[in-house]
């Protein structure tokens, strides 16, 4: 009887013991199985923060079209933009101004394909596909009238004579801004001696408008143009050039000139109007 009594005991702490190792051996694959799946999530989000922050989006060119109404906003857009990932993008997002694009042509030059669709925040079937390292012009049609209007109806239409700016969201969470700013136009008169044919010395006026700049890097001034005016109702000349000896005014007579400077934007400036008197 007490064999059998030793041998029950001796079997129990045996069992005992083969269920502490099953029960070690338990808890060591289940933290092995957590490690393994908490480095996994670890580098999954490492390499979704890594593929994050290597996305590069740059605006290589804004080409603006000026309504020929003689109204400051534009008829129509293009802007060019660089993928600078090695892996492709997806553009969830473009804002001009502020205001949301929701329909635009895109025509991606490596191949020139181009092809007409919407943007709109939160719609992943509309999003713009960037390649990798790859460029794409993006246009934008303005007449509120056209059924392909880029914005939605009542939206403002960005303008000549201020500053714009371009936002574009992506799926991976990036924001990337360019502002492009309009030039500051500065106009100036003047005076240079000549000599006329009978030798009496005069000094003729010349429009002077390079005091004139541009802020900010992305943009030059490539434009200078002059609206001469006097008293005479409905009389007025117009020249172009940044240093203009104006031709053909009455001596004498007063003049009123306004310097409007253009960038390569299409942005534009309007000059305080300056007074000269004609040799």
């Amino acid at each position: 009887m007490l064999r059998r009594r030793a041998n029950d005991r001796g079997l129990a702490e045996i069992v005992g013991t083969l269920m502490l190792v099953l029960i070690v051996v338990s808890a060591a694959v289940a933290f092995s199985l957590f490690v393994a799946s908490y480095q996994q999530q670890l580098q999954a989000s490492e390499a979704a923060t890594h593929a994050t922050a290597l996305e590069a989006l740059h605006v290589l060119a804004v080409d603006t079209t000026p309504n020929a109404t003689g109204s400051p906003t534009f008829a129509s857009m293009s802007v060019t933009v660089s993928s600078g990932d090695i892996d492709p993008m997806w553009v969830e997002a473009l804002l001009v101004d502020g205001v949301p694009v929701v329909n635009y042509n895109a025509t991606y030059l490596a191949s020139a394909t181009t092809v007409g669709v919407g943007v709109l925040a939160g719609d992943t079937n509309t999003t713009l596909f960037l390649p990798a390292l790859q460029q794409v012009a993006i246009t934008l049609h303005l007449n509120p009238l056209a059924s392909n209007f880029s914005f939605l109806a009542g939206e403002p239409i960005p303008k000549s004579n201020t500053s714009l700016s371009l936002d574009f969201f992506t799926s991976r969470g990036n924001s990337f801004t360019t502002v492009y700013l309009p030039p500051t136009a500065l106009a100036d008169v003047t005076y240079i001696q000549s000599t006329t044919k009978n030798g009496t010395i005069v000094e003729d006026p010349v429009l002077d408008g390079t005091h004139s700049f541009q802020e900010g890097t992305n943009a030059t001034i490539v434009a200078w143009d002059w609206n001469i005016t006097n008293s005479t109702p409905g009389w007025y000349k117009d020249v172009s050039g940044a240093e203009v000896e104006p031709s053909g005014l009455v001596s004498g007579d007063n003049y009123s000139a306004v310097l409007t400077v253009r960038n390569s934007v299409g942005l534009l400036t309007v000059s305080l109007p300056v007074t000269f008197q004609a040799a």
